[in-house]
């Protein structure tokens, strides 16, 4: 995932980090916002701050500190919302919410759900419904992202996915990815919402037409979204097989920097296929990575390595000790 997410203070406090065009667009906006002046006025300086949000991703992404970026986000969310409020079709402010609320959800909220759980099963459930509702929302930001371009496309995703996505073409991509992401999230999380499950084939055609338009996006990230929809329950239309073949495109295309196909496969297919000795090797290779050898993904990989030492603490619960030679299992 890549963070592209509003937060003035911390693009302030990393000013360097920052063009110096773009430090005079963020004066501006300043201005503009706390001067309160005309409408016109007002929805340039928005979309300028739109435009700066997206070329100061890096600073957030290439982090060293989670619990930095953790406490900067609830604030930064919540400024994207109240700028929506005046810009409601603001395209970069739509998308920025959807991936912003995404990868808050998914870096923190469902990580600390997962950590929880064992000792405080109330306080991970919590986190769960935090986590759902927060998918949710992303992926209703998205969907208004698309329905600018694509008029009525959300209704058509829903009653005939596999014709409604041959609108969407590679300038799409991008949103696509986020979209499918949220909303694919969101199902997974929530599975006994029959209203989240139903969308399953909406997310998966999402999917897979991205894939046919722009296969190596982000490195083999949509092949790692693929994972998370063929990780759902079978009678759901899921496939092991295919889950496969997601991960090994994703580590190729992304060749190894990235350890979210090997955390993600590994607690979803490995766990469900019971394979103790493939998830220990996959989240062994997810701690291998070097973080500061792709910044792009630095932040992301330090969260999932965190995630991927809990869950081989985890060993023993969730696949059971280990059959010593010469013994059987009663």
């Amino acid at each position: 995932m890549r963070m592209a997410i509003l937060d003035l203070s911390y693009l302030l406090a990393q000013i360097r980090e920052i063009t110096r065009s773009a430090r005079r667009r963020i004066a501006l906006v300043v201005v503009v916002l706390v001067a309160g002046t005309g409408c016109s006025f007002r929805s340039m300086a928005i979309r300028t701050f739109a435009d700066v949000i997206a070329e100061s991703s890096s600073v957030y992404s290439s982090d060293e500190d989670p619990e930095l970026v953790r406490d900067a986000l609830p604030f930064s969310l919540k400024t994207l919302e109240m700028l929506l409020e005046s810009s409601p079709e603001g395209k970069g402010l739509l998308l920025s919410a959807c991936s912003g609320f995404s990868q808050y959800s998914y870096a923190f909220l469902q990580t600390d759900a997962e950590i929880t759980e064992w000792d405080d099963y109330a306080r991970a459930e919590e986190l769960r419904t935090r986590a759902r509702k927060m998918y949710v929302r992303a992926r209703d930001y998205c969907l208004r992202r698309v329905e600018l371009d694509h008029p009525g496309i959300t209704a058509r995703l829903q009653l005939d996915p596999e014709n409604a996505v041959t609108v969407f073409d590679a300038t799409d991509v991008d949103t696509m990815y986020w979209l499918a992401g949220s909303w694919g999230l969101a199902i997974a999380s929530g599975l006994d919402q029959p209203a989240l499950v139903a969308d399953y084939p909406a997310v998966r055609e999402v999917i897979q037409r991205a894939l046919k338009l722009d296969e190596d996006y982000n490195r083999g990230a949509l092949h790692v979204a693929g994972i998370t929809i063929e990780s759902m329950p079978a009678e759901m239309g899921s496939s092991v097989e295919r889950a496969r073949e997601h991960f090994a495109r994703a580590v190729e295309l992304s060749r190894g920097v990235d350890a979210s196909p090997y955390v993600t496969f590994a607690s979803s297919i490995s766990v469900e296929t019971q394979d103790r000795a493939e998830f220990e090797e996959l989240l062994n290779s997810a701690l291998m990575i070097d973080p500061d050898e792709e910044p792009s993904l630095k932040l992301l990989n330090l969260i999932l390595q965190k995630r991927a030492r809990h869950l081989l603490g985890l060993v023993d619960e969730l696949f059971g000790e280990p059959v010593a030679e010469g013994e059987f299992a009663r």
